[in-house]
């Protein structure tokens, strides 16, 4: 302020002295109204002055009609310049919250009045909202901005993969007010216990001046909602100066439409235009400390993200993600692919009350690769306010770059999500990477490609690149010849154990003969068998075929026979059983119902000699027999097995038996080791490739 200008336009003679304390009261006044109206708006965000401020959007993705651009609620138009109440709000007031990185940084925002601060962190769970904030952040405001963004670009992606499995989502885009940023994200879906439900949220991101960020969220639920739902949203929109009616219980949004349009985000890789494919892109990855780097193809699709070490692209129903993994010391590419699938597969099986018929199937070779793997877990899932249940498939796709790195695929096909574009996009993935995905879920309906898109795919009819091309792999590559049918019934013996470890069992041990597959093929017979050279191989095939658990099942026999327990009606030997030291013991009750049965120890031979036939089969993967040796051997343990049992089923159930007695297992609850084993031979009886459409009482004969 210019004091000499101020001092000489005051008329001193004059009542000067009163003029300026006039003068004085007056800026007094203003001050203190300032001071107030601060305190009022501040915490609402750093949108642009006025309650009914207008925004504009940054990335709006949402149709041109969206409800966000009409203006807030009349009601609370100017609400902020009150000078009758000490708030304008009824739900909201200021609360302090800490930042728990930085001691000392505490900031002030506008939250629901019975949310509870505690750590930096705030929460609440009421009228069917669930609010939570947090410090997001400091330093530069483009940082917080671009961590926002990322934000997004995750929801995106989340609402698509088959944990959530949303349909009908759509969002804003990121919007700008101010120097806050806000989206809304809306979706329906199944929850756990087959609820059908709809997602609506709003995240919103408040700057403070330090560039420090306040994250705050809004998820309504509807069926909670109460009549204090609206006014509270309500408020929230008023106090940030903008329109959250996409949020309000009731309330409809348009799916977005635009689901080809391809733009790559500012900073972050781009899918290039693959000649022959309509859909597909092409683009590169690496692992994080770019030691591999391979070429990588995905739908171009409005959601879509690619960066440095992984990508992921949702278009017409269909989600692929990818990544450079590392196999990990002591792993192989089969049991990085086996981990990721016994995940996915127990994940499915367990949730009975939305999912049915889970299957998986075998880990089979990806033509045009020498060792690449490929692999589904396929299922029906029950629809959104439906009681209709449709084909989920959720499939892997590894393929080594070197010794230590390998391109993770993962894809997630949604019924749910079909339209007359999914086949399309599904044709050109098997082509791209040389996988049949249509077999998992039924084949393809009706392919139907949109014009530009033809003729995209027709221009030069060129024949498309394919990954095998890019990463070097063999064009040429096909499957092992098949076996004699004598091995492949030998496989089919132990072919529950071979499933269940996710190889195939169409080769000899349910492996291809790589290095890595003798290391894992040694570490499994060291641990479990003790096996470390060819004596000692030998020596435990023999002590199978010689005793084995039938051994032990008898000596369990004799044992209740000589304690007077084994002739006893069941509830006598309960009774008297559990008074014993032996009660603990499964084995005991197992070997009991057996004898009840009139089934004597061998009946579990199976159990056995199936493991022989598995155990000739690693001998020969790892050297410790030849070929023939293997093979023989396997022939003449398999025509006892022939004479034992009637049929494939009477040898599975002699050898669940075996495996039941083995573990200990009760088999009283589904996720029994027993009942799961047992599983797995039911999806293979009825897959496509069943081992037991093979004649049991086929004639075995030498074909080596």
């Amino acid at each position: 302020m210019n004091t000499e200008a101020f001092v000489s336009g005051i008329n001193w003679k004059n009542g000067g002295m009163a003029e300026m304390g006039r003068i004085c009261r007056t800026r007094i006044i203003l001050l203190v109204l300032v001071m107030v109206l601060s305190v009022m708006s501040a915490g609402c965000g750093t949108q642009p002055s006025g309650a009914s401020a207008s925004f504009k959007k940054k990335t709006n993705m949402s149709n041109k009609d969206s409800a966000l651009d009409t203006e807030p609620s009349e009601d609370f138009k100017g609400s902020a310049d009150s000078k009758d109440e000490e708030s304008p709000f009824v739900y909201l007031e200021k609360k302090e919250i800490e930042d728990i990185n930085e001691p000392g940084a505490v900031y002030e925002i506008y939250m629901p009045k019975d949310a509870e601060v505690t750590s930096g962190f705030a929460s609440l769970n009421q009228h069917g909202i669930s609010y939570s904030a947090d410090v997001y952040g400091y330093g530069e405001a483009a940082e917080r901005y671009a961590s926002f963004e990322d934000h997004l670009t995750l929801k995106q992606k989340y609402a698509h993969e088959a944990d959530s499995d949303y349909i009908d989502v759509a969002d804003t885009g990121i919007i700008e007010n101010g120097e806050d940023r806000y989206f809304i994200f809306t979706g329906r879906g199944v929850d756990y216990d087959g609820v059908s439900f709809e997602l609506r949220q709003l995240y919103y991101l408040e700057m403070q001046p330090s560039g420090a960020g306040i994250l705050w969220n809004a998820i309504v639920y509807e069926d909670y909602a109460d009549e204090d739902t609206e006014p509270l949203i309500d408020e929230l929109a008023a106090c940030h100066g903008i329109n959250l009616d996409l949020i309000k219980p009731g309330s409809s949004w348009e799916v977005n439409m635009d689901q080809d349009t391809y733009q790559a985000r500012e900073g972050d890789k781009a899918l290039e235009d693959v000649e022959g494919y309509a859909y597909m892109g092409l683009t590169s990855i690496s692992d994080y400390y770019r030691e591999a780097h391979c070429s990588l193809m995905l739908p171009k699709a409005r959601i879509a993200d690619i960066d440095r070490t992984s990508a992921y692209s949702f278009l017409h129903g269909v989600l692929i993600s990818a990544d450079v993994s590392e196999i990990y010391s002591g792993n192989a590419l089969v049991t990085e692919m086996k981990s990721s699938a016994d995940i996915k597969y127990e994940t499915a099986l367990h949730n009975t009350q939305t999912i049915r018929n889970v299957q998986r199937s075998a880990m089979l070779p990806v033509p045009g690769f020498e060792n690449a793997l490929q692999m589904a877990i396929s299922y029906e899932k029950k629809g959104y306010q439906s009681e209709e249940y449709l084909p989920r498939v959720e499939a892997l796709c590894y393929i080594p770059i070197d010794d230590t790195f390998y391109l993770a695929l993962e894809i997630f096909l949604s019924y749910e999500q079909w339209d007359p574009s999914t086949d399309a996009v599904i044709a050109e993935l098997e082509t791209a990477y040389g996988i049949d995905l249509f077999k998992y879920c039924g084949g393809p309906k009706e392919p139907e490609v949109s014009d530009s898109k033809q003729e995209s795919t027709d221009a030069g009819k060129a024949a498309p690149i394919t990954m095998a091309m890019l990463m070097g792999g063999n064009e040429g590559t096909s499957a092992p010849p098949s076996l004699p049918d004598t091995v492949l019934w030998f496989n089919a013996t132990y072919a529950p154990l071979t499933y269940s470890n996710g190889f195939n069992w169409r080769l000899v041990g349910g492996l291809k003969i790589t290095e890595e597959n003798k290391e894992l093929t040694d570490w499994g017979l060291q641990n479990s068998w003790n096996i470390t050279d060819r004596e000692s191989a030998l020596e435990a095939a023999e002590r199978l075929k010689q005793q084995g658990h039938r051994q032990t099942c008898q000596e369990y026999m004799d044992e209740l026979k000589e304690m007077g327990l084994l002739d006893l009606e069941e509830k006598e030997f309960r009774k008297k059983f559990l008074q014993t030291k032996l009660s603990s013991d499964y084995r005991y009750v197992i070997a009991y119902n057996m004898y009840q049965e009139g089934l004597d120890a061998d009946y579990m031979a199976a159990w056995d000699l199936c493991r022989v036939n598995q155990l000739y089969a690693d001998f020969y993967i790892l050297g410790y027999m030849t070929y023939e040796e293997a093979m023989d051997a396997s022939l003449e343990n398999s025509l006892v097995l022939q004479k034992l049992y009637s049929s494939w089923e009477e040898m599975v159930d002699g050898y669940m038996l075996g495996f039941q007695f083995w573990s200990r297992d009760s088999a009283s609850k589904e996720d029994s080791p027993t009942k799961e084993r047992y599983r797995y031979y039911e999806m293979l009886k009825g897959s496509d490739d069943s081992p037991y459409e093979l004649d049991w009482n086929m004639e075995l004969t030498k074909s080596w």
